[in-house]
């Protein structure tokens, strides 16, 4: 059941009964887009890097970066398949894009299409488990894009 304080399943409810269908949907996505730009400055954004692995104390960081993780890399480096074990690989992606055309919205420029970029990665991380990080870059050429990626 949804807390009826953070709902917004039933935002139609709150337009004036003379309202069209059309006014109604209009007014929806007038209020949708104010709420992102809120949402995302009380935030700072939709999404955060959290560490899995546990922090008992501050030594703990000789295991989980130096002197400790030297080992991982070396065994990685032994076989490049281990890196889908040892790291996050096997569940870390990269949502690309130049945002050049964002959401019928155009060219949003690099910093702009971060949001929409996000957006993905939040769908990717709740709907399928997956680990994305929202990576938007200022290149406009094809072949350079894709020798970056």
């Amino acid at each position: 059941m949804q807390n009826p304080c953070t709902s917004i399943a039933s935002i139609s409810n709150l337009f004036p009964a003379h309202f069209s269908e059309a006014q109604i949907a209009k007014a929806k996505t007038l209020f949708y887009k104010k709420m992102a730009v809120k949402m995302h400055a009380f935030y700072g954004g939709k999404m955060q890097t959290l560490p899995k692995a546990p922090l008992y104390g501050f030594n703990w960081f000789n295991v989980w970066y130096t002197p400790g993780v030297s080992a991982v890399s070396t065994t990685i480096r032994a076989d490049n398949d281990t890196s889908f074990e040892l790291s996050n690989r096997r569940n870390l992606v990269a949502v690309v894009s130049d945002s050049t055309r964002v959401l019928g919205d155009g060219d949003c420029t690099p910093p702009g299409g971060l949001g929409v970029m996000e957006g993905k990665a939040m769908l990717m991380k709740y709907l399928g488990g997956v680990d994305a990080i929202a990576l938007c870059i200022d290149i406009i050429l094809y072949l350079k894009y894709i020798e970056i990626i």
